[in-house]
């Protein structure tokens, strides 16, 4: 399963990397992360425009999403989530986030999310909620 990644799950990722994913896959079949053009170019302002500890945070999620994701070109939008959102359209993607607002107009289009939440990866849907309580 395509799972389109957004700027808040790198980053919290980065912070707290996901263990046992495999679990998840087992699920849900292979995940394969794919990261926007986009969130790439938001993480890069980040990290000229943050402290220092969220700068560090934004440049180590750049890296790990150009060496463990593949970054896709989305059309660009006013939003990234419009664009995030577009994508898993037409794409049949799930998209993970941490972002409540973007979470919410996901499952308004009935996209599968991924998110983390108090050590619990959660996976949700408008016809599946899960708590798969892996801890990360």
């Amino acid at each position: 399963m395509d799972v389109i990644c957004d700027t808040s799950f790198l980053i919290v990722l980065v912070s707290a990397p996901i263990k046992r994913i495999d679990q998840v896959e087992g699920e849900y079949g292979k995940l394969n992360f794919l990261v926007p053009d986009l969130v790439i170019e938001e993480l890069k302002r980040l990290e000229q425009i943050s402290g220092p500890k969220k700068a560090m945070l934004a440049k180590t999620a750049i890296t790990i999403s150009s060496s463990k994701a593949k970054v896709v070109k989305v059309k660009g939008s006013k939003h990234v989530d419009d664009s995030i959102i577009d994508y898993a359209l037409n794409n049949n993607c799930a998209v993970a986030t941490i972002d409540g607002n973007l979470k919410r107009r996901l499952l308004e289009n009935n996209i599968l999310v991924l998110t983390l939440s108090k050590n619990v990866l959660r996976v949700i849907g408008p016809f599946k909620d899960l708590d798969l309580k892996f801890k990360y």
